[in-house]
């Protein structure tokens, strides 16, 4: 086992440790009115919502690719996203919503016909900005422009484009279930001339549910779709998954954990993601501005 693949792993361990550590400090938390923190976790789930957060999330993927293809057998790769989601009131009706996202990567790529090596760095970085009407009601609404930058430290890492395009955002949520869907498309407007060009859609489809205060059970998995693939079989990953959430008070800071598994039952035969394992810890702070 490489160094880097060993490094994911342990990783890996060490973020499962500390979510099973950060849910049993909320026994000694201090006391917080039960009501609001269940429009906390509620809110949280909206991708068009009021909040401020800082999203981290550390991803544990299994690649699979039939023999003869790319890997030929298993391997896993190690992601770990930061996300600031900021909001900000244009007017008493209009609120902009700005999530920019910053990933970094180990993963394995075919070194030669029949060489795996680990490529660790600096993933694309994304920056999303969207206007969403403020109101009260069940069903709410949000676009606005998307971009990915090429900022990757290794050309396994990304795509080596300049990238614009859209996104919208459709929620509907109530005091038990948020659901809905929210997908980006990019399309490259510069960027390496050698690199091939990208056409990309990354819709995230989410259904949770609250059983109880401040408990989310549901999914929130990512459909990819490639456009530039020659052969549609290479070109679409639609997982369904499973996952719990759970706001705790770590002292009087309101902090969000989920952990959830995705299984892609469509994915490209020649390789692609066939399990996520998602860890997230998102503490909600208060509005800077």
């Amino acid at each position: 086992m490489s160094r880097n693949r060993l490094l994911s792993a342990l990783l890996c361990l060490a973020f499962l440790a500390l979510f099973s550590s950060s849910a049993t400090a909320q026994a000694t938390a201090a006391p917080h009115d039960p009501d609001r923190l269940q429009k906390l976790t509620q809110e949280s789930s909206n991708p068009i919502g009021s909040l401020w957060m800082l999203t981290n999330q550390f991803n544990c993927n299994v690649l699979q690719s039939p023999k003869g293809h790319l890997f030929g057998e298993p391997r896993t790769q190690f992601n770990y996203n930061f996300q600031p989601v900021m909001t900000f009131d244009l007017s008493k009706d209009l609120r902009l919503i700005t999530r920019p996202l910053l990933p970094v990567f180990n993963t394995p790529y075919a070194a030669g016909p029949h060489t795996v090596d680990d490529a660790f760095g600096l993933g694309d970085a994304e920056f999303l900005a969207m206007v969403s009407p403020v109101n009260d009601a069940k069903f709410l609404f949000g676009a606005g422009p998307t971009a990915v930058f090429p900022t990757a430290t290794d050309k396994h890492l990304g795509d080596g484009k300049w990238q614009l395009g859209g996104a919208l955002a459709a929620v509907y949520m109530d005091e038990k279930w948020v659901a809905g869907i929210f997908p980006q498309q990019w399309w490259s407007v510069g960027g390496e001339a050698s690199r091939k060009e990208v056409s990309f859609t990354k819709a995230q489809y989410f259904l949770w549910y609250s059983p109880a205060n401040t408990w989310q059970v549901g999914m929130s998995p990512e459909v990819l779709v490639d456009w530039t693939q020659k052969k549609a079989e290479n070109a679409l990953t639609l997982p369904v998954g499973l996952g719990v959430a759970k706001l705790v008070s770590l002292g009087k800071l309101p902090v969000k954990l989920s952990a959830e598994a995705d299984y892609s039952v469509i994915r490209p035969r020649t390789a692609g993601t066939e399990w996520t394992f998602k860890l997230t810890i998102t503490p909600i702070i208060p509005k800077l501005f």
